[in-house]
């Protein structure tokens, strides 16, 4: 195939079920003779699969297209434009559009369980000994986070506060990372003036590249001027060692 055909601007749709049978068959007649259609149906399939899905089953919202494309321009930076074509357009890899949906998901506590009916995974019930109501959770700020300069990956990755209730989190979610081996792990840096102080670490146990870390905030004074994710070759240090492989700027002023 030469180029972009109309029906490749369906592919989001078709992977989140969210296309009408008829256009659906038509997708399907169509991906055989689309190579880049093909491989991102399989890419980003994959990477919504290793999201955590398994939980209250809610119908989708019917602008999920544009809230995923608009989330998306809001990690790179950049403004919504009028019209997107998705397979027209590759400078984006189907990672950015999974960081995209998971600012959604932290930033909306949107629970997309069409998706999950899509790959088939029951939805585990709850415990008894959870509350009948979870409170709203609210995102307070977010910062993008960007491949470090040199570094030769499609990662993408946002830094957040969210609050739930009473309680407040900062997390870190990143895409399309390296795999982790051994004792290996990523380390998250705060940068305060001169001063750098460790988040934590977690560690990317799949082939698609998924890393998050939560950290519970205590205090309403939590700020930094850069954040900066390293590949340590442990979980034990106090000061960088490894390459760094992911940044970010400060949070927005509030």
């Amino acid at each position: 195939m030469t180029g972009p055909h109309p029906i490749c601007d369906r592919l989001l749709e078709y992977v989140t079920g969210e296309i009408g049978a008829e256009d659906r068959e038509a997708f399907e007649r169509h991906l055989p003779d689309c190579e880049d259609c093909r491989r991102e149906v399989e890419t980003l399939t994959a990477a919504w699969e290793a999201l955590p899905f398994d939980m209250e089953r809610i119908k989708p919202p019917r602008d999920l297209k544009r809230q995923v494309f608009a989330a998306l321009d809001v990690l790179e930076g950049k403004p919504a434009p009028g019209t997107w074509r998705f397979a027209g357009r590759r400078a984006r890899p189907a990672a950015a559009i999974v960081a995209a949906a998971a600012f959604l998901l932290v930033a909306g506590g949107l629970l997309w369980g069409s998706i999950a009916d899509l790959f088939r995974r029951d939805a585990a019930p709850f415990p008894p000994d959870l509350p009948a109501a979870v409170p709203v959770a609210e995102m307070e700020w977010s910062v993008p986070l960007q491949p470090a300069e040199g570094e030769r990956n499609d990662g993408y990755g946002i830094a957040c506060v969210v609050r739930q209730g009473g309680s407040k989190q900062f997390i870190v979610y990143v895409f399309g990372a390296r795999r982790t081996t051994g004792s290996e792990a990523y380390q998250v840096w705060l940068v305060s003036g001169s001063e750098r102080r460790s988040a934590g670490t977690f560690r990317v146990s799949d082939e698609r590249g998924v890393g998050v870390l939560t950290v519970p905030i205590r205090s309403d004074s939590f700020s930094f001027d850069a954040i900066g994710i390293t590949l340590e070759p442990d979980a034990d240090g106090s000061q960088p060692r490894g390459p760094r492989v992911f940044t970010g700027g400060a949070p927005p002023p509030r």
